[in-house]
């Protein structure tokens, strides 16, 4: 237990008074080989990171490619609707003005007979 806190402390810098310089070196040395190990899984961690992103990405490129859809068909389904009730509304007064037409040509008629 005492060995495990001695490295304990010379990795964290306390103590180093104590160590010659091949015990310094040797420290040194797993020091740099635990960064490396540690720099490598970091790298790995941000790959899945910036993967999982990337994939989230396309799904959301996915959904609002499919929203401009609908929005698309929905707006050609409304701008159907309203050139049918236009055309409807053309009709009902062009059939309003036929009437009118032959409401006048009846009276005419009926003050001429």
């Amino acid at each position: 237990m005492a060995d495990l806190e001695k490295m304990n402390k010379y990795m964290n810098g306390e103590h180093l008074d104590l160590l010659n310089f091949k015990e310094l070196k040797c420290l040194e040395m797993k020091m740099n080989s635990g960064v490396r190990k540690i720099r490598w899984r970091k790298g790995k961690f941000i790959q899945e990171y910036i993967r999982s992103r990337k994939i989230e990405e396309k799904s959301l490129e996915s959904e609002n490619a499919n929203l401009h859809k609908k929005i698309g068909r929905s707006h050609k389904a409304c701008k159907f609707n309203i050139d049918i009730t236009e055309e409807v509304n053309n009709k009902l007064e062009t059939d309003a003005a036929i009437q009118q037409d032959l409401t006048k040509t009846n009276l005419i008629l009926t003050l001429f007979s």
